[in-house]
């Protein structure tokens, strides 16, 4: 039996996707990290249609992943309130995944094949800072060691760094090509979030990583 999820995202851009048996059937995204409320719900609607589901009642929904950031409040919150509802009115289960994780899980493969085997992923906090965490790779899968953390850049520890917080402060971040760009996306969270659950390595709740200010503290060894 086919094993079928939706994923969204709102921890930078907004974005939604169907996961049917490990593969990505549908999937809609903006580039924009502002009007994620607006677009949110017309992408589950679409994503869901083209997956051939009815997109006010899907039979044959395992479930919802959701991206919980960390991310700025407004939009991350969109994505979540919006997986907690449908969550609900569908009665089915909905999963939190870090968003960091997602957009490893993405790079992974690739940062093996150059032969990086621990690296770092960041992206926008603003506020002049980012969000970021330290994975190693472990034949082009990730495995998160420290973090997530919200800092100025000048104190994410000395790796390759992946996403668009190098972008961003390549003077103080070691941005590897053709990723500087990158942001977390509901694609990443369904594929990292389907393995985690077939793997039993637990997911997290359906609650937000704001991380601003106190609510992380940095290691001191990692700082350099």
């Amino acid at each position: 039996m086919s094993q079928i999820f939706l994923a969204l995202d709102t921890s930078a851009t907004a974005s939604a996707a169907i996961l049917r048996d490990d593969q990505i059937v549908a999937h809609r995204a903006t580039d924009s990290q502002r009007n994620h409320s607006e677009v949110l719900a017309g992408f589950i609607t679409e994503v869901l249609t083209d997956a051939g589901l009815d997109p006010t009642a899907p039979q044959g929904l395992a479930g919802i992943f959701v991206g919980v950031g960390p991310g700025p409040f407004t939009g991350l919150r969109a994505g979540i309130v919006t997986a907690q509802t449908l969550a609900h009115t569908w009665d089915i289960p909905a999963h939190g995944v870090l968003s960091l994780d997602g957009l490893a899980h993405r790079v992974a493969p690739e940062a093996f094949r150059s032969g990086v085997e621990e690296f770092i992923v960041a992206t926008d906090a603003r506020r002049k800072e980012v969000y970021w965490a330290h994975y190693d790779n472990i034949g082009g899968q990730s495995q998160r060691l420290h973090g997530p953390f919200v800092t100025d850049p000048s104190e994410v520890t000395e790796l390759p760094v992946y996403g668009a917080g190098a972008g961003l402060y390549p003077q103080h971040l070691y941005g590897m090509t053709n990723s500087t760009d990158a942001v977390p996306d509901a694609a990443d969270i369904a594929a990292y979030g389907a393995l985690a659950l077939r793997r039993g390595w637990g997911l997290l709740p359906v609650e937000p990583q704001y991380l601003r200010g106190h609510d992380a503290q940095i290691p001191k060894q990692l700082r350099q």
